[in-house]
């Protein structure tokens, strides 16, 4: 026994199953920095590590040489951290695999390259010192990206804010009399012309309601950007950004915002609504400027129920057994964020003071979680765009909701409030998402509803871009003097 251990881990130097075991999760948090917490790398870290190192003893024992057993750990983490996109992918060839078949299949691939490699009369010498390298220098990339982005993060957070559009509002009046201000954001919400065009819904009973109760429904509204942090920066910015998407700089000028900069020196309390996308870059960038900050997900949700932790549950061999270790706790957690933003919201009139509030809700975007009287949908239809139906039925959902809420709010305030409406963007055709063509038309036309009481809706013109909503109202009630900017801008 002891010379067969002593062979078993002669030759050279192996730690490569280490490092590659620890790659897709630093590469996976480095691509989302912006959005991630380091704290939620740790623990997927420890464990993917640990048990490629304990796989690579048993495979050096079962081999007898720990080169051999080296390269049968990389063959299989490959394919354990492949499995997710090879089922997407046969799924996106309108082939719908199932798991059981799926997970043996590639299982036994690996075995079979294990017998392979057991046969082989080399000794992986070579290629034992190769995979050390390429290993070493993936990991060094990915350590230099993420260092690189948290010095420049510490750097902008000690940096003073972006300059202004240096204008002060003018309060009218004492602030009993001033109106509460809310804007909501209902994510990936199409515009009523794409959900007739592409999925033979009417929306129009819930466009002539808004239009009853006194809203202003833009009917040519236009956003610039198909990516929700740069669609709703520029919107609480009042201007068109460069900074790209999904970087610090962005949600750094959400969560620092010129609108709700201003409407805090006006004398008003900001409330925001956070969401599971959010959770970390609002407590990173606006947690010392909000009055109240609700977020279900960050009071109730363990960390199985986060965006990187799913994602990472969903690349890998785990996919198929996500649902049952966790309850389906992702899409559980939206759910319930959903169900808790909208009774929260019924409540805020009684909140004394001025008040601007922003709300993010993702739906009608997936997780599917809602059918169309807020039923439960099953988890194996939660992301499920092939089927039409459920994006119709969350869809459905979050118009009635939202519709609710507007005439708690209409009828329980003392001030009429101002309400805007919109969604950062239409439907897109990005991650598998949709199995027919989905041009920039659907992307860019959104829903833009405002109630502005006091207002003379017939001055307002059908095109409005988003950028322009702030300035419209800012220059009516704070006497603000903002010139409106190009509403069909490239970028």
């Amino acid at each position: 026994m002891k010379r067969r251990l002593e062979a078993a881990f002669r030759g050279p130097v192996v730690f490569h199953p280490a490092l590659f075991a620890a790659f897709p999760i630093l590469f996976l948090y480095a691509y989302n920095v912006s959005e991630t917490s380091i704290s939620e790398v740790w623990l997927p870290l420890v464990i993917s590590v640990t048990a490629a190192l304990v796989l690579w003893i048993v495979l050096s024992l079962m081999l007898g040489s720990k080169a051999k057993a080296g390269f049968a750990t990389v063959i299989f983490l490959l394919v354990f951290f492949s499995y997710g996109y090879v089922y997407d992918l046969l799924k996106l060839g309108m082939f719908d695999p199932k798991h059981a078949y799926l997970f043996s299949g590639m299982l036994f691939v690996w075995g079979y390259c294990v017998y392979l490699i057991g046969r082989a009369k080399r000794d992986f010498r070579i290629a034992t010192k190769f995979f050390n390298i390429v290993a070493t220098v993936f990991i060094a990339i990915n350590v230099f990206n993420i260092g690189v982005h948290q010095l420049n993060s510490a750097r902008m957070n000690d940096a003073t804010p972006e300059e202004s559009l240096n204008q002060t509002l003018a309060s009218p009046g004492e602030s009993n009399a001033l109106p509460d201000i809310y804007f909501f954001v209902l994510d990936e919400y199409a515009h009523p012309d794409v959900m007739k065009e592409r999925y033979n819904y009417s929306s129009d009973v819930f466009i002539k309601n808004l239009e009853h109760k006194g809203f202003f429904v833009a009917s040519r509204s236009k956003t610039q950007s198909s990516d929700t942090p740069l669609a709703i920066a520029q919107v609480l910015n009042m201007d068109y950004l460069d900074s790209a998407p999904w970087s610090d700089s962005t949600y750094r000028r959400i969560g620092q915002s010129e609108v709700a900069n201003l409407l805090k020196s006006a004398g008003y309390q900001y409330i925001v609504f956070g969401n599971n996308f959010a959770t970390y870059t609002w407590e990173k960038y606006a947690k010392n400027k909000v009055d109240f900050y609700f977020n279900y997900c960050g009071y109730n949700s363990s960390s199985m129920a986060t965006e990187f932790m799913y994602t990472l549950w969903s690349i890998t061999m785990l996919k198929p057994f996500y649902v049952y270790v966790t309850g389906n706790e992702h899409d559980n957690s939206f759910r319930c964020e959903t169900l808790y933003m909208l009774d929260r919201l019924k409540t805020l009139p009684e909140l004394e003071g001025p008040k601007f509030v922003f709300a993010h809700f993702i739906c009608p975007h997936t997780p599917f979680v809602f059918g169309p009287n807020g039923e439960h949908v099953a988890p194996a239809n939660s992301h499920s765009y092939e089927d039409k139906q459920f994006y119709i039925n969350q869809y459905t959902f979050i118009s009635t909701a939202i519709e609710k809420v507007i005439d708690v709010l209409l009828e329980e305030s003392d001030v009429p409030p101002i309400i805007v409406l919109q969604s950062d963007h239409g439907p897109r055709s990005g991650h598998f998402k949709f199995h027919y063509p989905v041009g920039a038309n659907d992307w860019q036309k959104i829903l833009n509803a405002m109630y502005l009481p006091g207002m003379d809706i017939d001055t307002l013109f059908d095109d409005i871009s988003p950028v322009n909503t702030f300035r419209l109202v800012f220059n009516h009630y704070f006497g603000a003097n903002y010139s409106l900017l190009d509403d069909d801008r490239e970028q």
